[in-house]
């Protein structure tokens, strides 16, 4: 076999392998979950200063994000999820 048959057959192959595999990629990233877990997340991670740690943020909060936790909530976040911790 000689070198450009070698080539046209290592073309050919990867031709079948990218045909084979499609356009109907899983992604990279896992989905996101249900309502419930992306709604726990947002609660925890909070992108909006704290009133009493930071500057009045004015309104500037959606309405579902008007009232953030309270300091002991928060404070208790990490050692309730991960009790293994000792903290």
């Amino acid at each position: 076999m000689t070198a450009s048959q070698r080539q046209v057959a290592f073309i050919a192959g990867v031709a079948v392998c990218l045909v084979s595999l499609g356009c109907r990629g899983r992604g990279w990233l896992p989905a996101a979950g249900p309502i419930g877990q992306q709604q726990a997340s947002a609660v925890v991670h909070d992108p909006y200063p704290q009133a009493d740690i930071g500057p009045s943020d004015a309104g500037a909060r959606p309405p579902s994000y008007q009232k953030p936790l309270a300091e002991p909530v928060r404070n208790r976040l990490v050692p309730d999820l991960m009790p293994w911790l000792g903290r």
